[in-house]
């Protein structure tokens, strides 16, 4: 026998052992087709990967509201107007939520607590001043 018989012999009865692996989705036993096969099926890695992001999107949905109102009460306040200061309690009535904002601007005088594309200030006497920060629409 030459080494190419030994060779045929060894690979048609030595059968190559199947990785097992464990579905992240089931948490079930499975044989892996593929070295980085993580998922027993196409189907389980969807599912997965969805129940993930809706856990993810939960998580600041709450916030994102808070922001989302915040946003509309003060686009609806400036209509046309470049800028408009209201009482702290007509901003609290409008349902305004001063703990949340997207970002701040320093600039010489004051500092602009900003909501998306629109900002404000707080005035002397418990005053906001509202402004829209660009020009996005």
């Amino acid at each position: 026998m030459y080494f190419d018989d030994f060779y045929h012999i060894y690979l048609t009865k030595i059968k190559p052992m199947k990785m097992k692996a464990i579905d992240p989705l089931t948490n079930k036993k499975f044989s892996k087709k593929r070295n980085n096969q993580k998922f027993a099926t196409r189907k389980n890695q969807i599912k997965f990967n969805n129940l993930k992001a809706r856990k993810k999107r939960q998580a600041i949905a709450g916030l994102n509201r808070i922001l989302e109102k915040n946003r509309s009460i003060m686009k609806s306040l400036l209509a046309n107007e470049k800028e408009v200061i209201k009482s702290y309690d007509f901003l609290l009535g409008a349902g305004f939520h001063f703990g949340c904002n997207t970002h701040t601007i320093n600039s010489e005088h004051s500092i602009w607590s900003c909501v998306y594309e629109y900002g404000y200030c707080q005035l002397p006497d418990k005053r906001f001043k509202i402004i829209k920060t660009s020009n996005k629409q």
